[in-house]
């Protein structure tokens, strides 16, 4: 059976470069294409595909709002294909991710596709078009585009405390609804310092960063070699870097191969935490495809930390939460909205225990 394929991209030359780099693979079929938000929809409607490749920026309806749509009317897996990372607002495909779309990635900066582009975007086609996907009834709801949060932030004196606890967190495919739901629910006096690896396509981490530091309490940054940490921040690993603890619980943001297919590695985060934060570290597996992180929570389960990881419910995939259970090394499995509890109720147990 031929994976089909809806196209929505309002650049007629964008489109005929998708096309082409589809054409020719075999077991892939362009159903419909469109290049407005409005259309996608209905033709969403009409031929239940496989996939949609949706721009952000389209006229009529932009990606968000068609995404919110069709997830509430037609549940698809979305692949969002933006110039963003290039050219600003990214705002609108994060929340595009918030909304259903499974994953986002750049539109290439060189036309056509150079090979190793056009071969990345295939894996990704294969693999999120075999994800299911569920209903967000939110979508029919929603009659604008709401503004960023105001939040409030802690004051830099209590941030550059040193902190209690260093809670580290993996994540992949439905990891960045997950996390912005997470930090938007801790305090900005969380004790705690937070380092995440987010599996995420080149260009992308930076972004991130800042669209979870607009919609959080905390202060929420992309890590950089050699960063204390602070309690009531957030890190994030930059694409293509490792990032790990060091002894003197600073960040090393290095280089290297792939652990396991994935740099950022999970596994090499977590493990870090075990080797130089325990027991003052918890680990934290969120939906994902595979299985890292299992290594690492296995390493901070050995040496007495808390482990959490989200529950089936409420993962997009959760192949990496169900990996780390399997091993039999998660305390606590914890419904999405849980989480940021369950980790205020864990770190202030740490604080306890430690100033007894």
């Amino acid at each position: 059976m031929s994976l089909r394929i809806v196209i929505a991209e309002d650049s007629a030359i964008f489109a005929e470069v998708l096309v082409d780099a589809l054409r020719a693979e075999p077991g892939i079929e362009i159903v419909a294409m469109t290049d407005n938000g409005v259309d996608v929809v209905n033709l969403c409607e009409e031929h239940r595909p496989d996939l949609v490749l949706m721009d952000i920026h389209m006229p009529r309806q932009d990606g968000l709002a068609a995404t919110e749509a069709i997830m509430a009317r037609c549940p698809t897996p979305i692949l969002v294909v933006t110039a963003d990372p290039h050219r600003g607002g990214v705002d609108l495909s994060f929340k595009a991710l918030s909304a259903g779309a499974l994953d986002l990635m750049p539109k290439p900066q060189r036309l056509p596709f150079p090979e190793e582009e056009r071969e990345a975007l295939l894996r990704k086609i294969r693999l999120l078009s075999q994800i299911p996907v569920v209903r967000h009834v939110r979508g029919r709801k929603r009659q604008r585009v709401e503004g960023p949060r105001r939040v409030t932030k802690g004051p830099d004196t209590a941030a550059a405390n040193r902190p209690v606890a260093v809670v580290g967190v993996v994540a992949s495919t439905g990891g960045p609804k997950a996390l912005a739901r997470i930090v938007g629910q801790l305090p900005a006096d969380f004790p705690a310092a937070v380092v995440v690896v987010q599996h995420i396509t080149h260009g992308f981490s930076t972004h991130l960063a800042h669209w979870l530091d607009n919609h959080s309490p905390l202060k929420v940054m992309e890590a950089f070699d050699g960063t204390e940490l602070k309690r009531g921040h957030l890190y994030i690993a930059p694409t293509e870097r490792h990032l790990m603890l060091e002894p003197d619980l600073k960040l090393s943001v290095t280089e290297g191969p792939p652990v396991g297919g994935h740099c950022p590695s999970g596994d090499r985060l977590l493990t870090s935490l075990a080797r130089h934060a325990a027991p003052r570290a918890i680990g934290v597996i969120l939906s994902g495809m595979g299985d890292d992180g299992t290594v690492g929570l296995t390493a901070l389960h050995h040496t007495g930390c808390t482990t959490l990881a989200q529950d089936e419910a409420s993962s997009v995939v959760y192949g990496m939460p169900r990996s780390a259970i399997a091993h039999g090394v998660v305390d606590k499995v914890v419904e999405l909205d849980q989480i940021a509890d369950a980790l205020i109720r864990e770190v202030d147990a740490i604080e306890h225990r430690e100033s007894r």
